[in-house]
């Protein structure tokens, strides 16, 4: 597991052990340029894309990297700072250690990339990034929870029910009652997708559930669940397709991977095809918890629209879906199902969807204002994290440095946030 600690010091202020780092250089080489070289490779970052990644981190008093000063350094031509190796470091999601080896590290990312349609080493970078960003997060989490003694409740267990079509529709409606999911609450969140993944987040969390929001590459990889040492974890993708209404759909579909899957993860990569998939259990399971069969039928006779057609309209199932702030994923599957689409029409809307989310990502660029960092932050850990380490903080063992280099904070902002997230989380 990478070490957490991470100086964070802006780099006009960093002590004089560079100067004697560089000192060194002059008789021996420090870096192993071949780890260099390795470390941006095994995440398939260009070093343009590295030097790119470096400046947007210099807000964060990081060292920028040029992507003619990486060349140099992975030719063996030149010698890094210890400064610019920290940004490296921050960007290949790896301790700085790694650069000083004498060969290769073993890399142990223990996630199952059954049935994914490419190589591992093809997935993004930002994919690869995310994921373990997420298990490391998970690990942290485990340890923490085990050195303070924090009691942990966990209300559901590993493959306590079978991934099969035949049990998704009970399994909705007890969940549904579960959860309390009732036509007062669809109305005060009508209209409002952020305010409806909040609601469904924290109903997930109630059952003891980690649940992180990161960044993924939507075209690979939307999800994924994770049983650590008996506690659960779930990572949504940030960038989803659907934005908020596709987290609520993402959420709700991994939360039956966690039910019905052994420990371990389970990624929901594309292009997924193996004996006994537990795909279509668990977006059944996901598209019925948001809307009932029979709740979709009344809204198409609301609309006159209820009747088979070859394709259906954006514009139409965005009509559909409005009064229950679900994604379009949802409505797709239940159609199919209800035999008023065609047998594969699921699967062509979301190729459909991707490539016209590719296009607007060419077009416009990421955009949109960002929200502020405890904000972003919050976001990212939920809830039930923000609650353990506001606990923890009362503890002996607790490490306000490890929890900083984990939130990415100074340590006097990391205690501000910890108040501030407390108040949020009740």
């Amino acid at each position: 597991m990478r070490r957490w600690w991470r100086w964070s010091a802006p780099a006009s202020k960093k002590p004089k052990a560079c100067e004697r780092m560089t000192a060194m250089r002059v008789t021996e080489q420090w870096t192993n340029p071949d780890v260099l070289r390795w470390a941006r490779e095994r995440l398939n970052l260009t070093p343009r894309q590295v030097a790119e990644e470096s400046k947007r981190l210099a807000r964060r008093h990081f060292a920028v990297v040029s992507d003619e000063e990486l060349e140099n350094w992975e030719a063996g031509r030149a010698e890094p700072e210890l400064a610019q190796l920290e940004t490296l470091a921050e960007i290949y999601a790896c301790p700085v250690g790694w650069f000083f080896l004498d060969s290769r590290p073993v890399e142990h990312l223990p996630v199952s990339f059954r049935g994914l349609s490419k190589p591992r080493e093809h997935l993004s970078s930002l994919s690869q990034r995310s994921l373990r960003r997420f298990m490391e997060l998970a690990q942290w989490t485990v340890e923490t929870l085990r050195k303070t003694g924090q009691p942990w409740h966990v209300g559901i267990r590993p493959a306590q029910v079978s991934p099969r079509l035949d049990n998704a529709d009970s399994l909705a409606a007890e969940y549904r009652r579960r959860f309390g999911r009732a036509a007062g609450q669809r109305r005060q969140v009508a209209g409002k997708p952020g305010e409806a993944f909040k609601w469904w987040r924290q109903a997930i969390e109630s059952q003891g559930v980690f649940c992180f929001e990161m960044p993924l590459d939507p075209r690979e990889c939307r999800g994924a669940a994770l049983w650590l040492e008996g506690y659960p974890f779930i990572l949504v993708n940030h960038r989803d397709v659907e934005a908020a209404a596709g987290r609520i759909f993402t959420l709700l579909h991994e939360f039956a991977h966690l039910i019905s899957a052994r420990d371990g993860v389970v990624c929901d990569f594309h292009g997924t095809h193996h004996d006994h998939n537990p795909e279509p259990f668990a977006n059944r399971f996901a598209a019925r918890v948001l809307v009932t069969p029979d709740e979709l039928r009344q809204r198409l006779r609301e609309l006159n629209e209820d009747r088979h057609r070859a394709d259906w309209p954006d514009s139409l199932l965005d009509k559909l879906r409005k009064p229950y702030c679900a994604s379009r994923d949802v409505v797709a599957i239940l159609l199919q199902e209800l035999r008023l689409a065609p047998p594969d029409f699921y699967n062509r809307k979301r190729q459909e969807w991707e490539e016209k989310w590719e296009e607007r990502q060419k077009a416009w660029g990421r955009g949109g204002k960002r929200p502020p960092v405890n904000k972003q932050k919050l976001q990212e850990i939920g809830y039930s994290l923000a609650r353990v380490l506001a606990r923890s903080a009362t503890q002996p063992a607790f490490s306000w440095v490890d929890a900083s280099s984990v939130l990415g904070m100074k340590v006097e902002k990391t205690e501000a946030f910890l108040k501030w997230a407390q108040e949020r989380a009740k």
